[in-house]
């Protein structure tokens, strides 16, 4: 007996529509380019301005804080202020907020808000180690440093508890790993020529 193989049914080819024209993509619109950095200062020529600008007792004693250990800062700079945080020399666990503004207003205070007793009538070494060191690490602009320093003259502190508060939570953030606030690390050499 033959067997009888069933054939496929076979199909019948339907005439396509035309294909649905698309709408041309939006033109995309180009990102802004990022600021560009500013340079890294001539931290010689920086330091001698800075100095005619706050207390020389002061720099003095930020600059020996650079030349003498490594920091890591965690600071923002922004276009009219910048925040950081400074861990302190003398005790571990101490750490430091401190704010510097265009209009002059400064501050510094540890983690518990308690303002910072190297203010006294000036920013202290803890802001001007978070000044200097940024500048020459070129995150900011040694003339805005210089200009904002000159600005905070005969001012007085201004502690906004809220402003440094929210700081010191940044910082907790990105010790504990919650919050990509990437530091801006010195190194003693490249303070040593100072």
């Amino acid at each position: 007996m033959a067997k009888q193989t069933a054939k496929a049914p076979t199909k019948k080819a339907t005439p396509k529509a035309p294909a649905a024209t698309a709408p041309a993509p939006a033109a995309a619109t180009p990102a802004p380019a990022p600021a560009p950095r500013p340079k890294p200062a001539n931290i010689g020529e920086f330091l001698t301005k800075l100095a005619r600008a706050t207390d020389p007792a002061k720099l003095d004693k930020a600059t020996a804080m650079l030349r003498a250990e490594r920091f890591k800062l965690f600071a923002k700079v922004a276009d009219d202020h910048l925040v950081g945080i400074v861990k302190s020399q003398s005790s571990p666990d101490l750490v430091y907020s401190c704010r510097l503004a265009s209009d002059g207003s400064y501050a510094c205070c540890t983690q518990n808000l308690n303002i910072c007793g190297g203010l006294r009538g000036s920013p202290c070494k803890h802001l001007l180690v978070l000044v200097v060191g940024l500048a020459k690490a070129g995150e900011l602009d040694p003339a805005t440093a210089h200009d904002w320093t000159q600005a905070s003259r005969k001012k007085k502190a201004e502690l906004d508890k809220d402003a440094m508060a929210a700081t010191f939570l940044q910082y907790k953030g990105a010790e504990a790993g919650e919050v990509d606030w990437r530091p801006t690390e010195t190194i003693p050499e490249d303070f040593y020529a100072m």
